[in-house]
This record gives structure tokens, sequence and C-alpha cells, in this order.
């Protein structure tokens, strides 16, 4: 026993003196990689000295009730015990508590009293061993011990479960009343993610620095960019994250939390897709449009659901057939009737279609809308012989084949709105009775047809979907890009289209925001000679314009025969090695560990790059990525070499690229340099770090990153 004394007491010593080293000197502390695991190890071992300590208590408060001299040898061995594993649970939470993601005030208060806990059981541990346990300063200690516990334990819970996890308050907020004018985030998007997402991401707890339970904290985005880019889920980070294998660590919801459903995954997608406008009312969805379903579906119960006979699916078909671009989900609980939906434009391949049938028999809801279907799919979908609802809103189909649709006698509601359908093409209807609704807004059929129509067919209902008063304007959706490579080369322009006809797409190429006037008309796709920042507005008479998006592109004349990186990047940023350079992987601002990006630090980044023979280069572009708040800047300066050989370089130009001033959103840059003509052979490529952060960052004083994932040569 006098062994273990001794041996902890000198632990006690050296962990206690390391917390107020890390304590005094926390702003400039910089742990290794290697210790984040420690930490983490935190909460793990937490638990040991909270009942350890309770343990204490009570042995100290009924000591009397213990013979003999082995109780204080019992005592002081709990008691070192408890004080060593509080030393050890306060220095992980020190590591630990350098991670992003938590409310400072919070954080201060549970680091402070966990350390503060730490000192008073050595305290402890020191007054037993000065035989004066018995005294009011040891009962003080100890009551105070238990104070301060209970106080630390409260500051940790809110951390981790919330403010009010521990003493929660009712929510007075009445439920949502929606009407027409109620925007379609607040009543289908903003649900989804408290449910999922705001345990982790709200004022008191916001990991990666992402605040999502605010619309302002949504559209800034974390410390890897903006959780969404409108127009284009495929590139998403929040699509992304979801559609991650659940082991994966990057896959969100994390792993032993609740997940988002194949729906909600697919409302969030659908959403995101159609431009991911916070303010747009639930008036303007057209009335097959997968967010007003999904909605629907929530006032559904079993009662108002049609009982089919047939046989359900196995859960085995289901799981093969779901995928990140398509869902397939029963209509009501315990129902064999199946929906399916696909997302994402991009994605669609008419075999897709084919696979479903598998559950020909079971499908009754079908959703293709903003699908790439042709007419000759139609023949595919007439196999799906109980099929209820069929949604091909701006799709391609022109109607031709429609006739083909005749077979599926049960079909009751058709969506064709932003197709080509004509009124000549709708005639074919005649061979499917059972029809009662018709959505054909945003199609070439006219107000006088559809007249005509409705005569013919009395017992079908003809909608051309909501058509604001002149006296009315509604926001349009930013235009979308329809390329998603952004290293350009001669075969790959720049293409944008709007599902919105007489949308006329405003943009500029010279770093300026496009206006509703003056600014180019897109009319084809656009070719760009080399690094350019194209920004874009959807427009249109009696509508407001769409917000601005804005793209980067890349491109380059020459590629070198060999990269050579001089200097090692970080061991966590070390990308695909010296290829990341010329590989033409371009990286996101979402996700900096992508091994698209090479991330320095400690070190400048330093390459040599090799031209097969002398070339004309005159110009060379550095694709960088900036993230403020994750200390990912411009590097300080940028220095180009050149000559014939390595042995002969001569300094070709050197930069200093303006730094940021205050925070900004993650994005990727580009650094360009030039220099008079001439023939080179290698170049050399030097891209210094910030020494020291400005005084007006969270982490003054530290080095910056400097993050490259591509470099062109013209």
């Amino acid at each position: 026993m006098p062994r273990f004394q001794n041996l902890t007491s000198y632990l006690l010593l050296a962990i206690h003196a390391l917390l107020v080293f890390l304590l005094v000197f926390q702003d400039n502390v910089m742990l290794p990689a290697w210790l984040q695991p420690v930490g983490r190890m935190h909460p793990m071992l937490l638990h040991l000295p909270i009942g350890l300590l309770i343990l204490v208590g009570l042995l100290w408060v009924f000591r009397k009730e213990f013979d003999g001299t082995n109780f204080d040898k019992l005592f002081g061995f709990v008691l070192s015990l408890t004080a060593l594993t509080a030393a050890l649970t306060a220095l992980m939470g020190f590591f630990l508590s350098r991670e992003e993601g938590y409310t400072a005030d919070l954080l201060n208060w549970h680091k402070y009293t966990g350390i503060g806990l730490s000192f008073l059981t050595y305290g402890l541990v020191l007054l037993h061993q000065q035989t004066i346990e018995r005294t009011m300063i040891f009962n003080a200690f100890l009551a105070l011990s238990g104070v301060i516990l209970a106080v630390t334990g409260h500051f940790g819970a809110s951390l981790t479960h919330g403010e009010n996890y521990l003493l929660p308050v009712k929510e007075e907020n009445a439920p949502l009343t929606m009407t027409d004018e109620t925007p379609v985030f607040e009543a289908a998007i903003q649900p989804i993610l408290k449910a999922k997402c705001f345990q982790c991401h709200n004022e008191q707890k916001t990991k990666g620095e992402l605040l999502m339970t605010t619309v302002a904290g949504l559209l800034k985005g974390g410390k890897n960019g903006p959780i969404w880019v409108a127009g284009d889920a495929l590139n998403s980070h929040i699509i992304q994250r979801a559609n991650l294998p659940l082991d994966d660590k990057k896959h969100m919801p994390p792993k032993g939390k609740a997940q988002l459903t194949p729906q909600e995954i697919g409302v969030l997608t659908a959403w995101v897709q159609s431009g991911a406008d916070v303010k747009k009312p639930l008036k303007a969805l057209a009335a097959n449009d997968p967010i007003k379903a999904f909605l629907d579906k929530g006032e559904r119960t079993t009662d108002n659901v049609a009982v089919y006979t047939f046989d359900a699916a196995s859960e085995s078909t289901l799981e093969k057939l779901n995928n990140p671009f398509r869902t397939i989900f029963p209509i009501a609980h315990n129902s064999p009737a199946l929906e399916a939906d696909f997302f994402v434009r991009q994605a669609y391949k008419p075999e897709q279609l084919g696979e479903l049938s598998a559950i020909k028999k079971q499908l009754v809801v079908l959703n293709l809308s903003n699908m790439p279907v042709k007419d000759e799919d139609l023949a595919t979908i007439a196999q799906f012989e109980n099929l209820e609802k069929l949604n091909l809103n701006n799709s391609d189909i022109t109607g031709k084949t429609l006739s083909k649709l005749g077979s599926l006698s049960k079909l009751q509601s058709l969506s064709l709105s932003g197709t080509k359908v004509t009124a000549s093409a709708l005639k074919s209807l005649d061979n499917m009775p059972g029809l009662t609704e018709v959505f054909v807004w945003n199609t070439p059929v006219l107000e006088k047809e559809l007249g005509e129509l409705k005569k013919q067919h009395p017992k079908t209902r003809f909608e051309l979907g909501y058509v604001p008063k002149d006296s009315e304007r509604l926001k349009l959706n930013p235009p979308m890009l329809v390329n998603e490579k952004f290293v350009l080369t001669e075969q790959t322009p720049v293409t944008f289209k709007h599902p919105l006809k007489g949308v006329t797409i405003r943009y500029t190429i010279d770093g300026s925001m496009p206006d509703s006037t003056s600014s180019t008309a897109y009319q084809k796709p656009i070719t760009l000679s080399g690094y350019t920042v194209v920004k874009a507005r959807a427009t249109k008479d009696n509508w407001y314009a769409s917000d601005v998006v804005e793209y980067t592109f890349f491109k380059g004349t020459y590629r070198p025969a060999l990269v050579e990186l001089l200097n090692e990047p970080n061991p966590q940023y070390q990308g695909e090695g010296s290829n990341t350079l010329i590989n033409q992987k371009k990286g996101e601002a979402s996700d900096f560990k992508n091994p698209a990006w090479l991330g320095y630090r400690e070190k400048p980044f330093e390459a040599l790059f090799t031209f097969a023979q002398p070339t004309p280069v005159r110009a060379l572009t550095l694709s960088i990525g900036k993230n403020i708040g994750g200390f990912i800047f411009p590097p300080a300066s940028v220095e180009v070499w050149g000559g014939p050989d390595k042995a002969h370089l001569t300094l070709l130009q050197k930069i200093q690229p303006e730094q940021p001033t205050k925070d900004q959103s993650a994005r990727v840059e580009a650094i360009q340099s030039q220099w008079k003509e001439g023939k080179y052979s290698v170049i050399k490529l030097i891209a210094r770090p910030v020494a020291k952060l400005p005084a007006w960052h969270p982490g003054k004083g530290q080095p910056a990153w400097v993050f490259v994932d591509e470099v062109f040569f013209n």
C-alpha cells in the first residue's frame, strides 16, 4: 500500500503541475494529432471519479461503523484512486476542449470546475496524509468537492445534451399552423433538422462550428463551408454526409444518434435541388411536388389508406433497391403498397427505372419529377400494373407515347407539369377512364385547349397549378449548373439551365454581381480561356430575381511530366502525394479532409514541376482553399521560380496575397502569377503560411494553414 500511495503522490503532483502549465499557456498550446484520441477518452473515464468520490463520502460518513486500523488504509487507497482518476479525467478533458464545436462559456465553466474538482480531491489526499482527516478542514473540502462535482456534471451534461438537459424546460411554442403562406422550409425542412440535427448543432454545442437552429447559421455553414449548394444536391455537404455508410466517421447524423429516414433524405434532396429557398411559400409548390406529398403523408392515418390484397415485397428487395438517388418506402404503416421517389437528375439512368420490375405489383406511387425521362421510358412504366399516381413533372417527355399508359387501369393521378406535352397528345387519355386528375402547369397546353379537354373528360380534373396574379411576385430559384466539372477542357464549356420557362439567366465573369438588365444574358454554353469566377442569377418579368450563385472554374494548357514535393505536407492532409497537384481533382470547401487537398502549417508548401521539354509557360494558377474559422488562410507570400534545370532557377515573381480582415465563408480561390515570355523546363512554387493569425481571429498568434489542391500552367 505505501508503494501505491507514493507512486500516486508523484503522479498527482506531476499531473497537477501540467494542468497549471496548460491553463496558463492555453492560448498557445498546440496538441499533436496522437493526443486527440486520448482526449476523446474523457467521457469514458469521467464516471470513475464520480462514483469513487461518492464512495469516499459514504465511507467518511459511516467511518465509525468500521472496526480496526484497516479502515484508514482502505480509505486512503480509495481517496488516492479518486484523486488520480479525477486528475486524469481533467487532463483528458483539457485535451478534448481543444477540438471545435462547443460553446465557449459552457466549455470554460466545465473546464475550470472540472480542474478545480481535481485540485480539491488532491487536497483531500494531502489532508489525509497529514493525519488531520477528522478536522473541519477535511469536512469542508469533502463537502465542497461534492458541490463542485454536481456543478461540473451539470455543465458537462449541458455541453453534451443541451442547456436544459438536467432541468428540462417545457416548450411553450405552439404547433406550427400551416397556411399557403407558410415557408416550405418551416413546414417540411426545419422539423427534420430539429429532430435529427439540433442536438449537436445548437447554440450550446456547435459541432464543426455549424449552428443549425437558426436560418442565419444554416446559410453561414460550418468550418467546412456551406452545407448545401442551391440547385445541386449531388454536391451538397448535407446530402453527401447523410448518404455515406453508417460506419463511415463522416456519416451524419453520427452512428448511435437518430438517423434520417429515406423519405427525409429524399425531401432534403428535393428541397436543395429545387433551390433551397428558405422563404418559398407552400402555395408555390406544384400540386404533386414530392415535398408536398411528404407533408400530406404526415397527416395520413391507416384509417384512410386503401386496403391492398397483394403480398408485400421482401425487406431484402427493398434494401437492394434503395440507394442515395432512389428511395422505396410503404405509403402507410404496415401497408404492402409502395412509393418510389427519384432524386438528382444527373444521377438518373433509364435502367434504374427497369429495376423496379422487382416490385411491379406493389408499386402504386412513382415520382420521377425533374428526371430526364424520355417518351420511350413510358413503356417501362406501363408494366407497373397497380400504379395509381405518376409524377412526370419537368421530365423530357413530349407526349407522343402517352397512349402506352392506357394499360394502367388503376392510374388516378398524372402529373405532366413543365413538360412539352401538347393538348393533342392528351387525347390519348380517353384510354384511361380511371384518371381523376391531370396536372399540366407550365406546358404548351393553352387555356382554351384546356377548356375543351375538360368538356371531353368531365370526370377528370385538369389543374394548371398555382398561377401568380399580376400583382404578386415570387422569387425565382437560382440557375442550375449542368456540367459538374470545375476543371475545364476545350470540350467542356459552362452550361446553365432553369426549369421555369421564360427565365433569362444573367451572368458575369469579371467578379462583379450580375444584375437583371445590363449583365450578359446566357444564350449558349460559355467557353472560358482560364481561371474564371462565374456568377449567375435568374430573372423574369413580374418575378423577383434569384439569389446569385457563384462557381469557380480552372483551366490549364501545359501539364508537367514530373512533380516533386520538396516539403512534405502535414500527416493529416497528405492527399495523394505529389500527384494531387496535377490530377485535376478539385477539392471542395466543404471538406478539407478530402484527399484532393494538401495541407501545410509547420512548413511552407514547396513543389518542383519538371516539363518534358522547354515549355513556353507564361502564367501559373495556384488553387487554394480558404476557411477562416478553420485557420485556413491565403499564403503570406507566393514565390515562382523558373529555369532550365533545378540548379539554375531565377525568381519570376513574388506575390503577397491580400489577407482577410474578418471572418468569411469557406471557399476555393486562386492565386495567379504571370511573367515575361520564355521557355522553362523547371518551375518551383513556394507558398508560405501566415506565421501568426491576426489579433481579431479567435486563434490569434497561432500559425495558419495553407491548403492547395491543384496547380495549372498556361
